[in-house]
C-alpha cells in the first residue's frame, strides 16, 4: 500500500513539475519569439531572443514529463477505444475462420476406401472391411501385386483392373 502511495506521490510531482515547466517554455518561448519579430521593423538588434532558447527545451521537458505522469490514463484511454473495434473486428472475422478451421479439419481427415464387396467406408490402412469381413485389398491378377479397391489400373505393372 505504501509503494502504491508513493508511486501516486511521484505521478503528482511530475504532473506539477511538467505543468511548470511547459508554461515557463511557453512564456519564454513567446517572450523571445515576440521581441525576434519585433526587432525586424526598428532595425535594432532582438535583445530577449535568448528567451527562446531557454523556452523550446524546457517545452520539450515538460511536454515529456505530462506524457510520462499521465501514461496511465493515456493507456487507459487508447485501450477503451481499440477494445470494441477488436471484438467487433473478431465477430466478423470469426465466422471465416470457423470456415477455415473446418476445411483444415476436413483435409486432415481420416481418408477411406469403398469394400469392393459390400461398398462401406473403411480406413486405408485397413485390410478387411469393418462391416462384412472380406478383404479390402485385391491383387492385379496379372502380376499379384497388392491394389486398392478404388484403383483401374494396376500400379505396379499398369494392367487393367477387370470389375472396377
Amino acid at each position: 500500500m505504501n509503494e502504491n502511495n508513493n508511486h501516486e506521490s511521484t505521478k503528482k510531482k511530475l504532473k506539477i513539475t511538467g505543468f511548470i515547466l511547459l508554461g515557463g517554455g511557453i512564456v519564454l518561448s513567446l517572450v523571445g519569439l515576440i521581441n525576434f519579430f519585433a526587432s525586424f521593423g526598428t532595425g535594432e538588434f532582438p535583445k530577449l531572443f535568448f528567451c527562446a532558447f531557454i523556452g523550446f527545451p524546457l517545452l520539450g521537458v515538460g511536454a515529456g514529463l505530462l506524457s510520462f505522469a499521465f501514461k496511465r490514463e493515456i493507456m487507459r484511454y487508447a485501450k477503451n477505444e481499440s477494445v470494441p473495434v477488436i471484438n467487433e473486428a473478431s465477430e466478423e472475422v470469426s465466422p471465416a475462420m470457423k470456415n477455415v478451421a473446418s476445411a483444415v479439419k476436413e483435409g486432415l481427415g481420416e481418408k477411406t476406401v469403398k469394400c469392393p464387396h459390400c461398398g462401406t467406408e473403411n480406413p486405408t490402412d485397413g485390410k478387411f472391411c469393418k462391416e462384412c469381413g472380406k478383404a479390402i485389398t485385391t491383387t492385379c491378377p496379372e502380376c499379384g501385386a497388392k491394389v486398392s479397391p478404388d484403383d483401374k489400373f494396376c500400379g505396379n505393372c499398369g494392367a487393367k483392373l477387370t470389375n472396377r
